[in-house]
């Protein structure tokens, strides 16, 4: 999923504009406008400090509730997360979905420039588990966030995983959703100082729940987790394969 960072002047048009209405609609309308405003500013620095985390290089190791741990290796454009039973890397030239059975190791992959988008959030699920939260999808999730009525949102401060940590524990996020419709209701998130996604709990609409948190990270990458396993068997498609 590529999403590009919310800045704060993307923020501050949206707010600009509440704060218009505002003005035409009267005193009920500001109390609204102002909560919408503060969910905004608090949300937009978390989007921006994720933002950042797509230009570093580094390593991050995650727990993940209910399924095997991560690994996340990262160096831009390149990434490739690692789960026990496979790898799914993205670099500039393709996208490949690598597994091991029988004994066997073969990787799908599609040529061309990879990216991380809403159809490869299955496949990605099928190699890692459906619980891990990638970045790029925090990100998305947050930035929705920043502006759904109702939303209200508290910051904290934690230490995961031996680095500094920022929180924010969103309510409501899910007051947009349209009757029937599968949408995160509640969710905290946090990051570190430098931008890495510490660790991600959210609650769906329908009580399915998802949760990570951040082990370890080091600012190094092994450029070898970017290339197929060695001996593994490539075969090009056209589709990423469909998760679990």
């Amino acid at each position: 999923m590529t999403i590009p960072a919310a800045s704060r002047r993307t923020l501050a048009a949206a707010v600009a504009g509440v704060l218009g209405a505002a003005a035409a609609l009267g005193c009920g309308f500001v109390r609204d406008a102002k909560q919408v405003i503060d969910t905004a500013t608090i949300l937009g620095d978390f989007a921006d400090r994720l933002g950042q985390a797509q230009e570093l290089t580094y390593t991050a190791e995650y727990s993940v509730s209910g399924g095997d741990p991560v690994t996340l290796v990262r160096q831009p454009p390149n990434s490739a997360f690692v789960g026990r039973s496979g790898t799914f890397i993205v670099t500039r030239e393709a996208i490949l979905v690598c597994g091991t059975h029988n004994g066997a190791t073969s990787c799908q992959r599609i040529p061309g420039a990879g990216q991380l988008d809403p159809s490869a959030a299955g496949p990605l699920a099928g190699v890692v588990g459906a619980g891990f939260i990638p970045p790029e999808l925090a990100l998305g999730l947050v930035t929705a966030a920043a502006l759904v009525p109702g939303a209200t949102v508290t910051e904290s401060e934690r230490r995961i995983g031996g680095e500094d940590s920022l929180c924010a524990d969103v309510k409501g996020a899910g007051n947009a959703a349209q009757p029937g419709e599968q949408a995160l209701q509640d969710f905290s998130v946090c990051v570190t100082e430098t931008g890495v996604l510490a660790a991600f709990n959210g609650t769906s609409t329908t009580g399915e729940r998802a949760s990570i948190e951040l082990h370890s990270v080091r600012a190094t990458a092994d450029a070898t987790a970017f290339h197929p396993p060695a001996g593994a068997a490539i075969v090009d498609v056209t589709a990423l394969p469909s998760g679990r």
